[in-house]
């Protein structure tokens, strides 16, 4: 797989075809590989075995599309470029880099599942209408989908992911890559949980750093270094892992975990962001400043934030729920 290649793809939420393309073309291209299409999601399943080892990715991005997205490499930081406009553009490595490590896994592994949902932007629409039944066979699914690389999310938006057996199977590798257990916010594992999916799930830092805003950047070290645990993990993790959803007994603060309906359109009316935030998702132009958007917290969008980057409703919450925090 080509790293840079996925990353030059623009795959907006709602006008992800270019990224469905991509991917189709690339399980074509594999042998002993079945794949179906759901719902614009994309269901595959590599060899025959009682059990898999499975990940997940979501097609879409924040970024809008532009005329001309060159990807450019600055000493191993791959950031977006618009050479029309001549102005840095988000690269979508929110979950480009999710979908570039799903797909390797996929080719290095003989026996593996994978899906592709759409919409995760907008609320983990495709996870939330996902086919449950594909994932009743499956050891455990990872998600590539968080900011930074030493994050192994066990919790997300309060909701319990995975069992101390897992966690304690996994704790010795994940170690040895320099991650460490934390809380994390709403991805498509998440709404997979609170689907009843019956096996241990999980959310990974894998390398990309200030998702969804102009100046987003991927560090290809830290993405080699995800996908050399995420294969360690899948090699040696060779029990099935049961989990059982339990249903959140706390209040998310603002801006995490506010499930949609599915009826949801195109818009963040659901996320109902404060109206002097600087980033308008429903603005013609979306225009976001780095400046100004590094002003606001960088989980909840809707106040600002402290010198960590969080506003301090959300750095309470991450404090409460994370130990290492």
């Amino acid at each position: 797989m080509d790293l840079k290649q996925i990353l030059s793809i623009q795959s907006e939420s709602y006008n992800q075809w270019r990224m469905f393309a991509y991917i189709i073309r690339q399980l074509k291209a594999m042998p002993d590989v079945d794949y179906y299409v759901a719902d614009e999601n994309i269901y595959v399943t590599k060899g025959i075995a009682d059990e898999y080892p499975c990940m997940v990715a979501h097609m879409d991005t924040v970024h809008e599309i532009v005329e001309d997205l060159h990807v450019v490499d600055f000493d191993g930081n791959l950031t977006g470029f618009n050479r029309v406009s001549m102005e840095q553009t988000g690269i979508g490595g929110d979950d480009k880099v999710g979908i570039y490590i799903a797909l390797q896994c996929l080719q290095d592994f003989s026996t593996f599942k994978c899906a592709f949902f759409r919409d995760e932007e907008v609320g983990c629409q495709g996870s939330y209408d996902a086919h449950m039944h594909f994932f009743r066979d499956c050891r455990f699914v990872l998600q590539c989908d968080r900011r930074g690389n030493s994050d192994f999310i066990t919790s997300a938006g309060g909701t319990e992911l995975s069992s101390k057996n897992f966690q304690d199977d996994v704790l010795p590798i994940i170690n040895a890559y320099n991650y460490s257990f934390a809380s994390g916010m709403m991805t498509d594992v998440m709404a997979l949980k609170e689907n009843g999916i019956k096996c241990c799930v999980a959310n990974i830092s894998c390398g990309y750093y200030n998702p969804h805003m102009p100046n987003e950047f991927v560090n290809v070290r830290d993405v080699a270094n995800c996908l050399d645990m995420c294969r360690t993990i899948i090699r040696r993790c060779t029990k099935v892992y049961k989990h059982k959803y339990k249903q959140k007994s706390w209040s998310a603060p603002y801006g995490k975990h506010i499930k949609p309906s599915k009826a949801t359109s195109k818009s963040w009316d659901w996320y109902e962001p404060k109206s002097n935030s600087v980033i308008d998702w429903d603005a013609s132009d979306r225009e976001c400043k780095p400046k100004e958007a590094d002003a606001y917290c960088q989980d909840c969008w809707g106040a600002e934030a402290t010198h960590n980057g969080l506003c301090k409703t959300c750095y309470s919450w991450y404090k409460d729920h994370n130990d290492a925090f």
